[in-house]
């Protein structure tokens, strides 16, 4: 199938029609989710010959070595148009030299592999209702003079730096943190996501700091709909969560063109901000 269709950038005024694209093929994204989305990264739409949005896809730059790639969506009735590959050729020239990092579904996995990705990971969604999930003694609110000590955990922990995101999600949402004679060793960010609230980024330097952290928003969130990414690589907390009565959903792969980055410190990264921004 042929269409015409112009690549161009979006910016905040496009959040309605980028909305209700992704609601059409089943997103849970709020406008609101776009609209930070696209005050930290970058959009671009497939535009048909009406101006009518066809196709979204975001990317976010995290330095000069690193990006990630997601929100990648086309309208039902286009799907096999090259829409996405468009989009996808369109992000790769733009971002130059990068290191990109995406995690596929089914159906874009065929595209990303042809477009020189390859599967180093895995993730998957928890989703389900936040209840009391056992201890979470340490765990704080943070202040707001410990965002750059967050920013430069979060780059110890994935091996690039991401301070636009981090200062952006901690005006979106709130933040608990760990500490350990006065210096921050883990921290949570909990905002609000689709139809309820989303955990992450967690990070923390062992499996049961990650836990009593993630119990913290489990535990203020009671009987509201909480989602938190985990990579596959952390199954102990995984099957922790699934206790807690929030079970897996399916693995999708998480890959990387370009050099993977590997973390520089001690501490790791147990759940994601979004599949998108990593």
């Amino acid at each position: 199938m042929t269409t015409a269709f112009d690549i161009a950038p979006l910016a905040a005024e496009h959040a309605g029609a980028a909305h209700g694209l992704t609601t059409s093929v089943g997103w849970g994204h709020r406008q609101e989710d776009w609209l930070l989305a696209l005050s930290v990264g970058h959009g671009l739409g497939a535009f048909d010959a009406d101006g009518t949005l066809r196709g979204v896809l975001m990317w976010f730059p995290y330095g000069a070595r690193h990006a990630s790639v997601g929100m990648v969506a086309v309208d039902p009735s286009l799907h096999r148009a090259g829409i996405g590959r468009a989009l996808m050729e369109r992000t790769i020239a733009d971002a130059g030299d990068r290191t990109l990092l995406l995690i596929s579904t089914e159906a874009g996995r065929r595209l990303y592999d042809a477009l020189g990705f390859r599967v180093i990971g895995a993730n998957a969604a928890h989703t389900g209702t936040g209840a009391p999930a056992g201890p979470s003694d340490g765990v704080v609110p943070a202040s707001p003079d410990e965002l750059p000590a967050l920013t430069a955990l979060d780059a110890a922990a994935l091996g690039y730096a991401r301070g636009a995101l981090m200062t952006a999600l901690a005006e979106a949402g709130e933040i608990a943190v760990l500490r350990k004679d006065g210096q921050v060793t883990g921290f949570a960010i909990c905002r609000r996501f689709g139809k309820g609230h989303v955990i992450g980024p967690v990070v923390a330097r062992r499996t049961d700091q990650a836990r009593r952290l993630t119990a913290h928003w489990l535990g203020r969130r009671i009987g509201e709909i909480v989602r938190i990414d985990v990579p596959a690589e952390h199954a102990e907390l995984a099957s922790w969560l699934v206790a807690q009565g929030l079970p897996r959903g399916g693995e999708s792969p998480i890959m990387v063109r370009g050099e993977a980055p590997t973390p520089a410190g001690v501490e790791r990264r147990y759940a994601l901000v979004s599949e998108a921004m990593g």
